[in-house]
């Protein structure tokens, strides 16, 4: 079914010339992205421990055949003590038929029991990697759009510069300017220019990296749009979302399987100490089976029940339920420290959110305010009361307030995307919102 979507998403994009979006990229990463890919692979694999843990519980039915050739000599006495020797040379022809049932085998139900959970454990892996690489690919294409607003608002910034150039150059030749005016300019424009090839750099990286989950490279990407509407959390306390990934998480999940699994593990170690019950039953048609039955033919069938009980082992079977033990404790640590990172990374994740809305806000009015004061400098300058100094750098708060505020916008859905997944619940319907704060086309 998944990949059936991901054909359907392949022909809109053949049928239009729309620009990729997240959601675009969430369906072509499941459809043909090798991470994503790998991980489903990975979970088919882990469902295959449910039929081998079962297997063992279930009969064996096996055939033996021989075909054998016995050519030899025969030596047995007389009546009266004298040993007779005679020629062998016959053919031992056979087939058994053989059926065995476990009846009692504490080993193979613990092996049972941890197929069960070794499966639970590969889907609860496999949803973490899906709600893991969607946020990856969400930051992937995000590190897109931001190293093409850098580069855009670089070649801005070079062209403003180059202006400023050519102003103080002009003033200079009037008379009005200095040297340290036009210097000044000129070491911005080059340190200017410096940086546009760097984030030029940077957008032909962040095109690649994004290649790596979609398995090929955009043309075409959705930006942000203007409108950025920053509703609250549901829920809207810490604590709440703390609970949730406690009983929700992925990865916390997938630790108490894997607990579980040790557990089981502990008991089929400990197992080795008890006896073995199995229903046997046979069928055996042979010629000539053994010297005993030579030309003879045998046909017969047998039922029975066969007893196994471990005495000693040399001490295999207490050092494997020691070291299980062992290995279980350390899984129970395992799943405590899951825990503790769980519950800080939910903590960030959503301080980011509520920090990351303040944050915008602030950059919105700082963008405002950078532009009245670079607007300020230039009637200063005219005035006599600002330098060229004072417009160079109310230029440069400019596009760094702007790129801040983009940047703060793309944390900030990233944010929400990570902390839905920290407990679990990213899905197609967090995508689709993300998305919804995209619209306008990127050309590249």
């Amino acid at each position: 079914m998944r990949r059936l979507i991901g054909v359907a998403a392949l022909l809109a994009l053949a049928q239009s010339a729309a620009a990729l979006d997240l959601r675009e990229s969430w369906n072509l990463m499941q459809f043909q992205g090798p991470t994503f890919l790998s991980a489903g692979h990975e979970r088919d694999a882990a469902l295959e421990n449910r039929a081998i843990g079962k297997s063992g519980l279930l009969p064996k039915i096996g055939i033996t055949a021989f075909d054998n050739h016995i050519n030899g000599t025969q030596k047995e006495p007389d009546f009266y003590g004298n040993n007779h020797t005679n020629d062998l040379n016959y053919a031992s022809r056979g087939a058994t038929l053989q059926l065995r049932q476990p009846l009692f085998n504490k080993q193979k139900m613990a092996e049972y029991r941890q197929g069960q959970y070794q499966a639970d454990y590969g889907n609860a892996v496999f949803d973490g990697k899906a709600q893991d690489s969607a946020v990856r690919l969400a930051g992937r294409y995000f590190d897109v759009l931001l190293a093409h607003e850098t580069a855009k608002l670089a070649a801005a910034k070079l062209n403003a510069l180059n202006e400023q150039v050519a102003s103080t150059q002009r003033r200079r030749e009037l008379g009005d300017g200095t040297v340290t005016d036009v210097d000044e300019a000129v070491a911005r424009r080059d340190l200017a220019q410096a940086e546009l090839i760097e984030a030029q750099d940077s957008l032909v990286v962040a095109r690649r990296q994004l290649q790596e989950y979609i398995g090929e490279a955009p043309e075409q990407v959705a930006t942000l749009q203007d409108n950025f509407p920053t509703p609250p959390l549901q829920p809207a306390t810490l604590q709440e979302w703390i609970i949730r990934a406690g009983t929700d998480s992925p990865s916390i999940r997938a630790r108490r399987l894997n607990v579980n699994t040790a557990d089981e593990e502990v008991a089929k170690a400990k197992a080795g100490h008890w006896p073995t019950l199995d229903l046997v039953l046979g069928y055996t048609a042979a010629d000539s089976e053994t010297l005993s039955t030579q030309n003879q033919r045998n046909r017969y069938t047998s039922a029975g029940v066969e007893l196994n009980i471990p005495l000693y082992s040399g001490g295999y079977v207490s050092a494997r339920a020691r070291q299980s033990v062992a290995t279980r404790d350390q899984a129970e640590e395992d799943l405590n420290a899951t825990r503790e990172e769980i519950i800080s990374g939910t903590t960030r994740e959503f301080r980011s959110v509520q920090s990351g809305e303040a944050r915008i806000h602030a950059l919105e009015k700082a963008v405002i305010s950078s532009e009245r004061s670079l607007l300020s400098s230039k009637k200063g300058f005219l005035a006599g009361s600002s330098t060229n100094i004072d417009i160079l750098n109310a230029q440069e708060q400019i596009f760094t307030a702007r790129r801040d505020l983009f940047e703060a916008k793309l944390r900030y859905l990233l944010a929400r995307l990570r902390l839905a997944a920290n407990v679990g619940a990213l899905g197609d319907d967090d995508i689709e919102s993300v998305n919804g704060y995209l619209g306008p086309s990127l050309s590249f």
